[in-house]
């Protein structure tokens, strides 16, 4: 186990593999499943991508897409929070909401992950 090492400005030194988990994190789509609160349970997920999205009509025509395929009790919607970053919500849901933004999430993996150039990298957990 070594040492910490500090930068002049006194941030922490980060080694060689961190440093490129971080410079791929940041060219990367990002996908996090976030827990909000369990009573009553909400929960969203928030999708950031490494720059500002061109044509945001496509995030909302793919959300509508793939809501269209999951079958849910759970009333979401989504909302474009800036130019990078759009976020699924559910306000009131229940236990099925989680496979249902389970699916939103793997649905929108698969779909961003094809012929953008990014990685496509999804965080967090439920509860």
């Amino acid at each position: 186990m070594g040492f910490l090492q500090f930068n002049p400005d006194g941030s922490l030194k980060l080694s060689e593999e961190q440093s490129a988990e971080k410079e791929k994190e940041r060219r990367s789509i990002i996908i996090t499943k976030e827990q909000i609160s369990v009573k009553p349970a909400k929960a969203q997920i928030r999708i950031r991508f490494p720059e500002k999205v061109e044509n945001p009509g496509k995030i909302f025509m793919l959300y509508d897409n793939l809501s269209r395929e999951i079958s849910s009790d759970a009333n979401h919607k989504i909302i474009q929070m800036n130019e990078q970053t759009f976020v699924i919500k559910v306000d009131e849901g229940s236990w099925s909401m989680y496979s249902s933004l389970d699916s939103l999430a793997y649905g929108f993996r698969e779909a961003l992950s094809v012929g953008n150039g990014n990685d496509v990298v999804i965080k967090g957990s439920w509860g």
